[in-house]
């Protein structure tokens, strides 16, 4: 059938048209957009700490900027680290570098400087220093708590309003309670989970999903890097909800707790995140009949739709002697 081009077509294509060249006719160098400013040309000052392992990092770009921040020896990048003046912790003495990206209505800008530390901080690895408590001073293993709330979600960060884990599902759930995280006290920051060849389905992971146990070779392609792994991590200190620091797992599939969990998201299908971060909601030391153990309490915001609500909470546990 022929077609023909109605006179309203032509008049479309001619405000196209003219959209068009308006644009070209902005983008001249006299327009108004060389109005957004000049590049900014990043610079920062370095202030060491007079105990020999602190640093602090002074933005001075030349003009107002958003100022990012990366220590990839600390493992923290852009998105940990921002703000004018921000404050490292280095636990082993060493030259290791940091750089500034920075933002300008002109454009982007980043250089590098190199930080050297004479001391290694000596309350690194104290069970009231978060990574003390998270690895000790050597390394330390940890598990989901085997008692009721050690998997729970809620509304609202740290709740378990929607559901919480009961007594019933540490025997249901063994192969979830039986997986280990442990954390190293290193200056690499290595992080390996062991699943010990099982993880729970949940009804969303594994070949043929049901709510049982199966075995690690019912994982899908997408969903392998869930498994048992070596991952790096960072804590973030000062940080997360509570202002008490945050957990930060590093690497394709590294998680804790449930796996499909990750920031502002879940994704059931499989392992797409290539970090996770957990804000710390409660580091307890607790001697009961039971013996002298950890609990560590982590919350994660997972809801896409909201900035305030979806929250997993996990709580794990591991031998304060380690």
């Amino acid at each position: 059938m022929k077609k023909y081009f109605k006179y309203s077509n032509w008049l479309k294509l001619g405000f196209v048209l003219l959209a068009v060249g308006s644009i070209f006719y902005a983008c001249k160098p006299d327009s108004k957009i060389a109005d957004l400013g000049a590049k900014p040309k990043a610079d920062f000052n370095i202030v060491m700490g007079a105990d020999g392992h602190s640093v602090m990092l002074v933005n001075k770009s030349n003009i107002a900027v958003m100022p990012y921040w990366k220590a990839a020896d600390l493992n923290l990048g852009y998105s940990d680290l921002k703000g004018d003046t921000i404050k490292l912790n280095y636990t082993f003495p060493g030259t290791y570098t940091v750089q500034l990206l920075v933002a300008g209505s002109g454009g982007l800008d980043s250089i590098s400087k190199t930080v050297t530390t004479t001391k290694a901080d000596p309350t690194a690895c104290s069970s009231t220093n978060p990574l003390g408590f998270l690895a000790s001073c050597t390394q330390k293993t940890w598990k989901m708590n085997p008692a009721p709330g050690a998997f729970k979600v809620g509304q609202f960060a740290g709740g378990g309003e929607w559901w919480s884990s009961g007594a019933q599902e540490v025997i249901d759930r063994y192969c979830a309670f039986n997986d280990t995280y442990t954390f190293k006290f290193n200056a690499s920051g290595d992080f390996m989970f062991d699943d010990k060849g099982d993880f729970f389905s949940d009804g969303y992971i594994g070949i043929n999903p049901t709510t049982t146990c199966q075995t690690v070779n019912q994982y899908t392609t997408a969903q392998k890097p869930w498994g048992s792994g070596n991952f790096k991590y960072a804590v973030i200190p000062g940080g997360g909800i509570k202002g008490l620091g945050q957990i930060k797992v590093i690497g394709v599939g590294a998680h804790i707790g449930i796996p499909k969990a990750i920031n502002n998201n879940e994704t059931p299908n499989g392992a797409t995140a290539t970090s996770v971060t957990y804000d710390i909601w409660s580091m307890q030391h607790v001697t009961d009949p039971n013996g002298d153990y950890d609990l560590l309490m982590l919350t994660l915001h997972y809801g896409n739709w909201s900035a305030t609500e979806g929250w997993w909470t996990f709580t794990l546990r591991a031998n304060s002697a380690q």
